[in-house]
């Protein structure tokens, strides 16, 4: 899968201190933070330390996908204002989604971000610039990972615990760092490819046609044609009895840090809660 890369220059000089050790050349090691994502930022610019959001999720009933039809949506590389669309279309529906952003965009669009879990939905690490991952500097990695972590922290009052790693690549060095930073990693079961095919009509159909209980589907929100998918996508699918939920909830809330979900790209099925939770 190949996705877009987001790029841009950051202002301001950034060093992270992080739960393993890793530091710019020159400074001062600070006392262990009380979280592995719990960075210490200096001269970092005045929009990557946004105030938490005050706004609590709406409750919901719970969801039992074993026992229900469930798909979980999952948005990556927001947010961007066509966000605030996509987050109108699940509220209409009582559908909730996982929305993975970028560190570089939740500070663009904090609240975004602050209106995307206040209705309930999950918001996950998809790195700070849309780094690869996978062959990286372990440093570059704790930067790429912990930065964002601390950014949605700020606005959403709690860390993420889902990372969804670039274009689905990952290492055991990344299974390691996302342990630290107590994340599962999430990749997909069905890919729309929306990034390439740049078509409503193709993006729909093989939602519809390839969706099956439990599966989790990768869409993008900064593409307007995937936007324009959305209504009929969350039509169609509650047409087929589908339930529309968290990747949490497609696993009944079990996922481990460090461990894959599913465990290899191309699975049938994302693998639903296992009895008994």
């Amino acid at each position: 899968m190949v996705a877009a890369t987001l790029g841009g220059t950051l202002g301001g000089a950034l060093v992270i201190a992080s739960a393993v050790g890793v530091f710019a050349p020159g400074t001062k090691k600070l006392a262990p933070a009380a979280h592995p994502s719990d960075t210490v930022m200096f001269n970092v610019p005045a929009a990557d330390n946004p105030r938490p959001s005050q706004a609590a999720p709406a409750p919901r009933q719970r969801v039992d996908c074993r026992r229900q039809k469930c798909v979980a949506l999952t948005f990556d590389d927001g947010p961007v204002l066509d966000t605030t669309k996509v987050l109108d279309m699940l509220k209409t529906k009582n559908a909730r989604a996982t929305f993975f952003v970028l560190g570089m965009q939740a500070t663009q669009y904090p609240d975004i971000v602050k209106k995307a879990a206040a209705q309930g939905n999950e918001i996950g690490n998809h790195t700070f610039s849309h780094a690869k991952l996978q062959g990286a500097p372990a440093a570059t990695v704790q930067t790429e990972i912990g930065r964002t972590q601390r950014i949605l922290k700020e606005l959403t009052g709690k860390w993420p615990t889902l990372l969804r790693p670039t274009y689905g690549s990952t290492d055991k060095q990344l299974d390691g760092i996302c342990k630290q930073h107590k994340l599962s990693q999430i990749l997909w079961t069905v890919d729309t490819v929306d990034w390439q095919d740049r078509d409503t009509k193709k993006i729909v159909d093989k939602v519809v046609t390839q969706t099956q209980p439990g599966s989790i589907v990768i869409l993008h929100d900064v593409k307007p044609t995937t936007v324009a998918a959305v209504p009929e996508i969350l039509n169609k699918l509650t047409q087929k009895g589908f339930t529309f939920v968290t990747v949490p909830e497609i696993y009944g809330n079990q996922l481990k840090p460090g461990e894959k979900y599913p465990a290899f790209l191309g699975s049938p099925q994302a693998g639903l809660a296992p009895p008994g939770t």
